[in-house]
């Protein structure tokens, strides 16, 4: 039976997602891993036994990127094009009362700048914690119908 995963861990791998590494859920611990893009190629291109020289804070994520390819134990978190921060902030834009600031946001979110811009709206009209607060909760959501769709407790 698959382990228990933390829901709080699967939102945070969402909230802090690079371009450089991915996050997996490890079905046996319920672990959230967060591994470099590059460690990962290496892992996939390498044998079995050889290992890299790598600085001793690296090594254990090496050791798993390893387990990653050569297991199928490991669950791909959703990656921030599976998140669409950008239908986040127009739903949240959709979503303030004001109908001035309502209007600014959805035309900050439009053009080149978007995200610079809908930050901008957001301190200057006062509503940055509950923009994050909004934030918090689709994130919350896409890490439960992530678990939903693969068939994973979380808690």
């Amino acid at each position: 039976m698959p382990a228990t995963a933390r829901l709080k861990d699967i939102v945070e791998a969402l909230e802090i997602q690079f371009d450089e590494s991915s996050s997996f859920l490890d079905r046996d611990t319920g672990q959230v891993e967060t591994v470099s893009i590059d460690l990962l190629r290496e892992a996939e291109e390498s044998d079995d036994d050889e290992d890299l020289d790598l600085p001793e804070w690296q090594k254990q994520e090496w050791e798993t990127a390893k387990l990653i390819v050569s297991s199928d134990r490991f669950l791909k978190l959703p990656s921030k094009f599976d998140v669409h921060e950008w239908a986040i902030m127009e739903d949240f834009s959709h979503s303030v009362e004001s109908a001035r600031t309502r209007a600014d946001l959805l035309h900050a979110i439009h053009g080149a700048g978007a995200f610079r811009n809908f930050k901008y709206v957001i301190r200057r009209d006062g509503i940055e914690a509950a923009w994050y607060a909004f934030r918090a909760e689709a994130l919350k959501q896409i890490a439960l119908d992530w678990c939903e769709e693969n068939h994973i407790v979380c808690e």
